[in-house]
């Protein structure tokens, strides 16, 4: 009795197999972009640096904004704040008045611990 071996031969293998690579690529991608993405306070921290406004918390008004107009530090009234999260990324927009209640808005993209004007 003559008994033939078979082969097992797979197509399309080295196809799945890049296919789950990428799928897994993407999935770790995407985590690491949510878990990065920027919060509130590094928002308030990026104001600091880059806008020269400065936050500090006060127990009878809560958090004030102040911000440095030729070399005299005035205090800007908060109007408002909108931020939006969207997993991958944040969108910040903060409103402020000033003493003369000239309207100043920041608003700023974060993505990967990082922020952008907008």
């Amino acid at each position: 009795m003559n008994v033939m071996k078979r082969e097992h031969k797979q197509y399309g293998s080295k196809r799945g197999a890049g296919l789950r690579t990428g799928i897994v690529v993407f999935i770790v991608l995407l985590v690491t972009l949510i878990m990065t993405n920027p919060n509130e306070e590094d928002f308030v921290a990026w104001l600091a640096s880059e806008h020269d406004i400065h936050a500090s918390y006060d127990v009878n008004d809560g958090r004030t904004f102040t911000k440095t107009i030729d070399g005299e530090e005035k205090k800007l009234h908060y109007k408002g704040r909108h931020i939006g999260h969207m997993g991958i990324l944040s969108t910040y927009s903060y409103r402020f008045a000033d003493t003369e209640e000239k309207e100043i808005q920041i608003e700023a993209v974060g993505i990967m611990n990082m922020l952008f004007n907008r």
